[in-house]
């Protein structure tokens, strides 16, 4: 059957968007949706609407999805597809017209997906994640806040892409044999600062300080253990007088000081497409290291020299014999509560962890938008064994961990609303003006362990 589009322009700015695809076992039913959520069967004449944001990963693997939906269903999918997700969708909610299946990420600037948790406006979605598809997710994917971001236990977003964060880099520069070795710790990691100064390089920039966030995680487990950790996302009041918190902001100080950062790095990161140009101080040898994601690979790859290579490492240790905690950064699909196919929508939730799914997104690539040329741009569905199929590569070894390796996921705690509390800005924008010099660390610290309280006090 052909498959029905919609997309809808909203300026000529916009990068076409990542469609999602409907999932779902539509059975032989015909019918239309009920006010209380959807039949949850469908079949020809059934259409599931789903709103998706295009990120680096691009937007053809979208189309692929669909193709191979309704192929197998008969449902019919209509996408919305769009860059700038957030301001549609607040439009189109508004207006009453509300997608079945959106695909939106925690820790984006607008905060929308943190919105609609604190207004209860997400579908509880546990019923999806049966014995037998929670049996061929990866081990611990569902259980931090990322997926239960009311920590209660019950599943409101569906992990359904994954990578391992850390440092990439330049490996033309740095590695064996190279010009700069890698580092394992902190001291090494600023005494490289130091050799790559002398040689008119800098040691770090940064795309946006948002990408802190991974980051910062990692730096709290790896400098309190797992359960220092937890009590983090949960708000505990002394996550920041501690001397691990006290360590974590001082070491992210120094690294972004004058004497470590990229000159550009902030004014690139406060304008519009200015993230991209401070990766590509990586790509062209006038930073070293960022932090980032595998999505990177396939976001940059219009401007990446083919005999250029990346390169991926955990976040630095204090100390060469602790072990690596590495932070999972993962990718959600959720349901709006007031969805009217919910059944429907979470048929098309499990269809993503398919092997028909997992295998085109281990195949995607990027296509270079000036010359034509694809790029191979593999996307991770988080469950057992995909990465293992990943090509050898940069990309495959940023998902390889070793034993002596603590994976860490979640995100802060979802709570009430607190009116005039942007989390993300509190926690990670004065990384901005730590760099600059306008705000000293103490400054930073008294402003988190303010909101942390506001936080613990709105827990629900």
């Amino acid at each position: 059957m052909k498959r029905k589009m919609v997309k809808k322009l909203i300026s000529v700015s916009l990068v076409s968007a990542l469609a999602v695809s409907m999932l779902a076992a539509c059975g032989s039913g015909s019918g239309s949706s009920s006010e209380e959520g959807g039949s949850g069967s469908g079949g020809d004449g059934d259409v599931l609407k789903v709103a998706a944001f295009e990120g680096g990963n691009g937007a053809a693997i979208w189309e692929k999805i669909a193709d191979a939906f309704e192929e197998e269903t008969g449902c019919k999918v209509e996408l919305t597809l769009s860059s700038e997700l957030d301001q549609v969708l607040t439009k189109n909610i508004q207006n009453g017209d509300v997608p079945d299946v959106v695909y939106y990420n925690l820790g984006q600037e607008s905060g929308f997906t943190e919105t609609m948790l604190k207004e209860n406006a997400v579908a509880d979605i546990t019923d999806v994640f049966d014995d037998e598809l929670s049996g061929k997710m990866l081990e611990g994917i569902l259980d931090g806040t990322a997926a239960q971001p009311y920590g209660d236990g019950k599943i409101y977003l569906a992990p359904i892409f994954y990578t391992q964060t850390g440092f990439w880099y330049n490996a033309t520069l740095v590695g064996e044999g190279k010009e700069y070795a890698v580092p394992t710790t902190w001291d090494e990691m600023f005494e490289l600062g130091q050799q790559a100064k002398a040689d008119g390089r800098a040691l770090f920039t940064y795309p946006q300080p948002g990408y802190f966030d991974a980051t910062i995680y990692a730096m709290l487990a790896q400098a309190g253990g797992t359960d220092f950790y937890n009590n983090a996302l949960t708000y505990d009041a002394n996550t920041w007088t501690s001397d691990e918190g006290k360590k974590v902001l001082d070491t992210v100080a120094q690294l972004v000081s004058s004497d470590n950062i990229w000159a550009d790095t902030v004014s690139n990161a406060n304008t519009d497409g200015g993230f991209k140009i401070n990766q590509q101080a990586v790509i062209d040898g006038e930073a070293l290291f960022m932090p980032n994601g595998s999505w990177v690979v396939g976001e940059m790859a219009n401007t990446t020299p083919a005999e250029y290579e990346w390169g991926v490492m955990g976040v630095p240790k204090w100390s060469a014999d602790e072990s690596q905690a590495v932070y999972t950064f993962t990718e959600q699909m959720w349901i709006p509560a007031d969805a009217a196919n919910i059944d429907l929508g979470k048929e098309f939730i499990k269809f993503m962890y398919s092997d028909t799914v997992v295998d085109l997104c281990l195949a995607n690539t990027t296509t270079n938008a000036e010359t034509g040329e694809e790029s191979e741009a593999p996307i991770v569905v988080p469950v057992q064994g995909a990465a293992d199929k990943l090509p050898e590569g940069v990309i495959k070894s940023s998902f390889q961990t070793g034993d002596d390796v603590v994976a860490v996921t979640g995100t802060w705690a979802t709570t009430a609303p607190i009116e005039g509390l942007d989390m993300k800005g509190s926690v990670y924008g004065p990384i901005d003006s730590i760099s600059n010099g306008d705000m000293t660390v103490t400054e930073w610290q008294e402003q988190l362990v303010g909101v942390w309280e506001q936080c613990a006090n709105a827990m629900e």
